[in-house]
């Protein structure tokens, strides 16, 4: 509680002047707080899921004439209460969208406006050198433990002896055929797969290890909630293993998955 001010009251008894100083108290509002130091302002019009319907080189539109098809950047983007953030997107607050594309990375703030054209809510998200264009879907108050897609992690163990042993990545790619056994990565974020015949997994990455479950054709992640197809095809002789890359682009994002490319460990 704070003092906003002091009420001088007067009052005559018994031919006695009495003056009182009374406080009038006010309780300090709470303001909350997002990344990169910015007030939380609400907007209540933003809140919920917009699905991309194109971009524009036009970094300052709010037209949705003449767009571009999805650019695969923003497919899909919610907009939480009280500005929470997830995935790439640490937060908002009214006209503006915080966004980090991890590692050293700055937080980037972009504006956004929302316009109603022929009874429906579109967004504009400025961004440095074209306007994505959203539509609204839904209002619904998305919290980031509920949010996403998730996939059935409880399936039955069914064995399957070619995939025991070590795998170490070589490659990340868009889709599995645009994979180059010429063009091969050594340093990549997932470093190692290695899979025992109990079922169990280990996935070590740069920075972690993470501990999960497989069965025949599946890479179970218990953290992301998320059956990840894998298959092994041989290429001029060297057995390589295609694994989808199910993290935030295909939970929160909407979009299909990218690959992993291993190579067998001898």
């Amino acid at each position: 509680m704070t003092v906003l001010a002091w009420y001088d009251i007067i009052i005559h008894k018994d031919n006695l002047v009495l003056s009182y100083f009374i406080p009038i108290m006010y309780r300090q509002a709470i303001v909350l707080k997002i990344a990169n130091g910015l007030e939380f302002i609400n907007d209540e019009d933003v809140i919920g899921k917009w699905e991309n319907i194109g971009w524009t080189e036009n970094s300052a539109t709010v037209s949705i004439n003449d767009l571009n098809d999805v650019s695969g950047e923003f497919h899909i983007l919610f907009f939480l209460p009280n500005g929470e953030p997830y995935w790439i997107f640490e937060g908002w607050t009214k006209g503006v969208l915080l966004i980090h594309y991890g590692g050293d990375d700055p937080i980037l703030s972009y504006n956004y406006e929302i316009s109603l054209i022929s009874g429906k809510h579109y967004l504009f998200l400025h961004l440095e050198n074209k306007t994505e264009v959203f539509i609204k879907r839904d209002n619904i108050r998305y919290n980031k433990e509920t949010l996403g897609r998730h996939d059935d992690i409880n399936k039955p163990f069914i064995s399957d002896n070619n995939v025991f042993g070590k795998w170490r990545s070589v490659a990340f790619v868009g889709k599995a055929e645009d994979f180059n056994e010429d063009d091969i990565c050594q340093n990549l974020y997932l470093k190692f797969l290695e899979f025992f015949p109990d079922g169990s997994l280990i996935q070590s990455y740069m920075d972690t290890t993470w501990q999960d479950k497989w069965t025949k054709g599946y890479i179970m992640s218990i953290h992301r909630t998320t059956a990840a197809e894998y298959y092994i095809e041989k290429i001029n002789g060297t057995e390589y293993l295609f694994m989808e890359w199910k993290k935030g682009n295909y939970i929160y994002g909407g979009m299909k998955p990218d690959y992993y490319v291993f190579k067998r460990e001898k």
